[in-house]
């Protein structure tokens, strides 16, 4: 006698179970997309200006850096250093001051419960960009405004100066680990350690960077950014010193430029 072939029986989704899935493959491909490949973000300081604007809006490539290091004059993109890793800690140029350490709890970062007006708090430090100045083993060095590395000067091009004064080493004091560097015009010399980059907004009048709190270490960054997307804000803070009107617009002339 034959035996009778039982055939497999496959059990059909629920459409419930395929949206679900559908979702969490979603979910995970722009998890890894954003944390990973490419990330947007939008500028919120005049300190890359003319280059940047405020309200541009960028797409960055988070993997760059992985397979090559940084080089002179690069455009780097990375969490602003100098600001506090927890809320209600300060320190020099943090831009979102909080209240204390004991009024938050952390729940899971960057997330954290504020115990005074009763609700969620994000704080993580938030993600700048600058243009690579000095290589490991280069010195860097600031004479009246101009950047000499190596002790040759040193230009992109694309360098802007909205303050007609030229600050002296002595009426400005600018510290790294209780060591006097000088003022913001006239600094240094430094040399960058092994792993390390010294870098600089193209707006050197209103730029917080390397000057203020200290070498960039490489594992610091995250990428590079590629192009513009988007584009809503005022004229460029130069043009508002020459007495132009700030008005913010739609920038149709910088959609999907490319940053260099």
């Amino acid at each position: 006698m034959f035996k009778k072939k039982i055939k497999p029986v496959h059990r059909k989704k629920g459409t419930f179970q395929e949206y679900a899935e559908a979702i969490l493959f979603a979910f995970v491909v722009a998890f890894l997309i954003k944390n990973y490949i490419f990330q947007n973000f939008k500028i919120p300081s005049s300190s890359m200006e003319k280059t940047l604007l405020i309200g541009d809006y960028l797409v960055a490539n988070r993997l760059k850096f992985f397979f090559t290091d940084p080089q002179q004059g690069d455009i780097v993109t990375f969490q602003y250093p100098a600001q506090a890793e927890e809320p209600g800690v300060s320190c020099h140029d943090d831009p979102r001051p909080l209240l204390t350490r004991k009024d938050y709890a952390l729940l899971i970062k960057p997330i954290y419960w504020d115990k005074v007006n009763f609700k969620f708090k994000i704080h993580s430090k938030k993600n700048i960009v600058k243009r690579v100045i000095g290589l490991p083993g280069d010195t860097v060095e600031v004479k009246n405004k101009i950047v000499y590395v190596n002790g040759e000067k040193y230009t992109v091009g694309k360098e802007q100066y909205i303050d007609r004064r030229i600050i002296p080493r002595h009426a400005e004091n600018l510290e790294w680990n209780g060591e006097s560097m000088g003022s913001k015009d006239n600094f240094g010399p430094v040399t960058v350690p092994e792993g390390k980059y010294f870098v600089m907004g193209d707006n050197r009048d209103v730029s917080a960077d390397s000057r203020y709190w200290g070498f960039l270490d490489k594992h610091d960054i995250n990428g590079t950014p590629l192009f513009i997307f988007f584009s809503h804000g005022a004229p460029p803070i130069l043009e508002y010193y020459s007495k132009i009107e700030r008005k913010s617009v739609f920038r149709w002339n910088r959609i999907f430029k490319l940053i260099k």
